[in-house]
């Protein structure tokens, strides 16, 4: 902006005026953009949860399915089972992250 532009400005108090005034300006736009990201990314998580969640072992159904002569696969089990890997790596990640930050998680 013209009024912006302290080059050619001589006296000190205007000069400072005018800096301070961009300054300023540089960082409610920065407040702004940030406010604007977080709202963004706030919103985008809360639909992405939205969108599939796991089931849980216990919801699924225990039906035989019968005339299969080797059996079936458990998907209780499968499902617990990957439920629970999934916690330990969630464990261990949150675990080896503190510990290079020097705290711990435990």
């Amino acid at each position: 902006m013209p009024e912006d532009d302290w080059s050619s400005v001589n006296d000190p108090k205007e000069r400072r005026r005018i800096q301070s005034r961009i300054a300023q300006r540089k960082f409610r736009d920065k407040m702004r953009f940030q406010k604007e990201e977080t709202e963004r990314k706030q919103e985008n998580e809360r639909r992405a949860s939205a969108a599939y969640t796991a089931p849980e072992a216990d919801d699924l159904d225990s039906g035989d399915l019968s005339g299969l002569p080797w059996g079936s696969i458990s998907l209780r089990h499968v499902v617990a089972s990957g439920k629970a890997k999934e916690q330990t790596s969630r464990e261990t990640s949150l675990y080896a992250e503190s510990s290079k930050a020097g705290g711990s998680s435990r």
